[in-house]
C-alpha cells in the first residue's frame, strides 16, 4: 500500500510514525516544504515543494501510484489538494475545499452553527467594513475578541485585555485588517479554560480522541505574543484536571452536530479530522473555532498514546466504516514541549545549527521547522522540535519532557512551566472559582512523611479531589525508595521524593528533610506509617504542625508499631481499640491527643483483621482533624 503524507512538520512526523507502526505493510511517500529528517528516515520517497502547489502534489501522487493520502497542515486543504487528488481517484483523509471552510473561514463556521442551531456559539457579528464596529464593541464592553477571517497560522486573533487595551486600539486593529484585505468577526470574550477535542469523521460516524490543553502564549505564565502552540498536555484518564464529564460530553455532541450540519449543507460527508477548539466556561462548553486537521502540538500527544492501528483507522475513514474501536488510547499522561528559535514568534533567528545528540530518547523527538543539510540540522525560523514525555501522571510526564528538551542545544528556548503542578493547579482553581465550587478561605497546605503503603493517605486524597476537604498535598517524602506511598502520590500528580539517609545521623537526615520542606509553604505535616523517630530539631522547626496517627487508643500501647500493636491489643484481652491522631513532641507517642476513633475487638479478630478495621478509621480521623484545623 502506497500512502502519501502531505506536510513536513512535527505533526506530520507523528503521523508518519503512526503509519509505520501499523501491522499493514506500507510504503510511505512524503511531499513536504522542507527536508524533515524524522519523516525522511521513514519514507520510501520524499519530495519538497510548495504545499499549495496542487498540480505538483497530484503529479507526485500519480508518479508513485499512491493508494490514498493524508493531509497534515491546513493550507493544502484550503487550496483544494483533496479535491484534485480525489477527482483523480486517490481518496484522502482530509476534507474537500468546500468542507475545509470550517477552518479557512471563521464566518462560515459561525453561520453554520447559527443556521443548524448548534450549541456553544458565542455572540458574534461579521464585518467587511468599519460600519457598525464601534457600536458592537460598545455593546460588548471590555469583553470582546477580534478574529481575522481566514487562515492566519494561529496568529489572527486579538483579545481584549490581553492584546488590546482599549476600544480605540481595537478599532485601529480592525482598520489594519481591512487595509490588509481581511474581513473579520467580533465575538464576545469567553472566560474559562480552553481545551482541544479532536474527532475523526468518515462522513457519517465519528471516532473521538482525547482531551488536550494547548498553550498559545510564547512565554511562561501565559504571557507574550500568541504562537502556533508552545506545548500541550493530556491526563491519564483522557480528560483534563479542570474538566467535568459533562464538558467532554458537550464537546462530543457539538462535533457530531457539526459533522451532520456539513453533510446537510453540502450533500456530502465530512471525511477527515474535525478538531474543535473549545472553552469550558461557567455556562458550559463554547466553541472557539474549528480546524480541519490534527492540531500541532496536539498530534504529538494523540499519536504518542494511540494503541490502535492508525492505518486501519484511516482506511475505515475512507471506506465509511469508522468506529470508536479505531481510536483507542493508553491510559497514560503526556506532556509536549516545543523548542523554538530565539526571538520567536515576532523576530525568530533562522538558518542556525542545532544539536540533538545529547537527547537520551530519540523517540521522544518530533522534528518540525528544521532542514537537514550535509553539515547538520538547521532551524528554519518557526517552531523547531517538539519533545513528548509519557508517564502515569502529568507531573511525571512533565519531568520527562523537561529533561529531554533541555538536552537540545542551539539558539532555542521553551516554556518550562507547561504541565507543571503550579500551572495546572491555576487552571483548576480558575474553573472552581467560575463554577462557584471553591471556598473563599485559603486551602490548608499539607506535607506527608511515610515509609509504607500510605493506606490512610488515600481517603485524604479522595476527599480533596472531590472537593470535600479544602486542602492540597504539597509533597510526599519517604525514607524507603520502594514505599508504595510514593506511587500513590505520583498516581494523583502529587510531588513525591525519596530521601536516602544512609550514613547520616538522625539530625543530619532530618535537616535534609527540613531543607526540602522549605521549598513549600507547609501548614501541617502528616506522619503516615513513618518508620523513623523525629529529631528534637525537626520537632522544634515545625512545632505544633506535626500530626501522627497511632493504631491504638493512646496512651495504651504507646511505643508500638504496626501489627505488633494489634497483637498486643488482642493479647491484653481488650474489647475496644481504634486510632489516635496526636501532636508530635520530643517523646514517643506522648504528644497532645487531638482525635480518637474507636471500634470493637472481636474474639475472632487476628492482628491482620484488626489492622484493617483500624486503618479504615485512620483516614476518617485525619480528615476530621484537617477540617477542624
Amino acid at each position: 500500500m502506497n500512502i502519501l503524507l502531505i506536510g513536513s512538520g512535527a505533526r506530520e512526523h507523528a503521523i508518519a510514525r503512526a503509519i509505520k507502526k501499523s501491522k499493514i505493510h506500507t510504503s510511505l511517500f512524503c511531499f513536504g516544504s522542507s527536508s524533515n529528517p524524522g519523516i525522511f528516515a521513514l519514507s520510501t520517497g520524499y519530495a519538497t515543494g510548495t504545499l499549495t502547489a496542487v498540480n505538483d502534489i497530484l503529479a507526485y501522487a500519480q508518479l508513485n501510484r499512491i493508494d490514498w493520502a493524508i493531509i497534515g497542515p491546513e493550507a493544502p486543504l484550503a487550496a483544494g489538494v483533496v479535491d484534485a487528488l480525489e477527482d483523480a481517484g486517490i481518496p484522502c483523509v482530509g476534507p474537500r475545499k468546500q468542507l475545509a471552510q470550517l477552518e479557512s473561514s471563521k464566518s462560515f463556521t459561525r453561520e453554520l452553527m447559527t443556521k443548524y442551531n448548534i450549541p456553544g456559539c458565542p455572540k458574534y457579528t461579521y464585518f467587511s467594513s468599519l460600519e457598525g464596529v464601534a457600536t458592537f464593541l460598545s455593546e460588548l464592553g471590555d469583553a470582546y475578541v477580534i478574529k481575522a477571517d481566514g487562515l492566519m497560522g494561529g496568529k489572527g486573533v486579538k483579545v481584549a485585555g490581553d492584546h488590546l487595551t482599549s476600544r480605540y486600539q481595537a478599532y485601529d486593529w480592525c482598520k489594519e485588517l481591512l487595509h490588509d484585505g481581511k474581513t473579520f468577526l467580533i465575538e464576545e470574550k469567553l472566560v474559562g479554560q480552553e481545551f482541544s477535542f479532536i474527532s475523526l469523521s468518515d462522513g457519517n460516524n465519528l471516532a473521538h480522541t482525547i482531551c488536550i490543553q494547548d498553550h498559545k502564549r510564547a512565554y511562561e505564565g501565559d504571557t507574550g505574543p500568541n504562537t502556533g502552540g508552545m506545548g500541550t498536555y493530556s491526563d491519564a484518564n483522557h480528560s483534563l484536571p479542570f474538566l467535568e464529564s459533562s464538558n467532554i460530553a458537550a464537546a462530543k455532541h457539538i462535533n457530531a452536530l457539526t459533522a451532520e450540519a456539513l453533510r446537510q449543507e453540502f450533500g456530502m460527508g465530512y471525511r477527515g479530522v474535525l478538531y474543535g477548539g473549545f472553552m469550558a466556561t461557567a455556562d458550559g462548553v463554547k466553541l472557539i473555532e474549528y480546524n480541519a486537521r490534527f492540531g500541532d502540538p496536539e498530534a504529538m500527544n494523540i499519536f504518542a498514546l494511540l494503541e490502535s492501528d492508525f492505518v486501519e483507522a484511516c482506511m475505515a475513514t475512507i471506506e465509511g466504516r469508522l468506529t470508536q474501536n479505531h481510536m483507542q488510547f493508553s491510559h497514560k499522561a503526556s506532556v509536549c514541549k516545543y523548542a523554538v528559535p530565539n526571538g520567536y514568534p515576532d523576530a525568530p533567528v533562522a538558518n542556525q545549527l542545532i544539536n540533538v545528540e545529547a537527547v537520551m530518547n530519540p523517540d521522544a523527538l518530533y522534528f518540525s521547522a528544521v532542514d537537514q543539510k550535509a553539515d547538520g540540522l538547521y532551524e528554519t525560523g518557526s517552531r523547531t522540535i517538539a519533545v513528548v514525555g509519557i508517564a502515569d501522571t502529568i507531573l511525571l510526564a512533565e519531568n520527562s519532557a523537561e529533561e529531554e528538551v533541555r538536552r537540545i542545544h542551539g539558539p532555542l528556548f521553551h516554556r518550562a512551566d507547561i504541565g507543571t503542578k503550579s500551572l495546572v493547579d491555576k487552571r483548576v482553581q480558575m474553573m472552581q472559582d467560575l463554577r462557584g465550587t471553591a471556598s473563599v478561605s485559603q486551602k490548608i497546605r499539607i506535607a506527608v512523611l511515610g515509609s509504607t503503603r500510605g493506606t490512610s493517605l488515600q481517603p485524604v486524597i479522595d476527599a480533596i479531589e472531590r472537593g470535600g476537604l479544602h486542602g492540597t498535598i504539597e509533597v510526599v517524602i519517604s525514607n524507603n525508595p520502594n514505599a508504595y506511598i510514593l506511587q500513590r502520590a505520583a498516581h494523583h500528580s502529587i510531588p513525591s521524593m525519596y530521601i536516602d539517609g544512609a550514613g547520616m545521623t538522625r539530625d543530619e537526615y532530618d535537616q535534609k528533610i527540613i531543607t526540602e520542606l522549605s521549598n513549600y509553604q507547609i501548614d501541617i505535616i502528616l506522619l503516615i506509617g513513618y518508620m523513623r523517630i523525629l529529631s528534637p530539631s525537626f520537632v522544634k522547626a515545625y512545632s505544633g504542625k506535626i500530626l501522627n496517627v497511632h493504631p491504638s487508643l493512646l496512651p495504651k500501647f504507646a511505643g508500638g508499631m504496626d501489627l505488633n500493636v494489634h497483637k498486643a491489643v488482642i493479647d491484653a484481652g481488650e474489647t475496644e481499640t481504634g486510632c489516635t491522631i496526636h501532636m508530635v513532641d520530643e517523646g514517643v507517642d506522648t504528644g497532645k491527643i487531638v482525635r480518637q476513633k474507636k471500634c470493637g475487638v472481636s474474639p475472632l479478630d487476628t492482628a491482620e483483621s484488626l489492622k484493617a478495621k483500624v486503618q479504615a478509621l485512620e483516614g476518617e480521623a485525619f480528615i476530621e482533624v484537617i477540617k477542624y484545623i
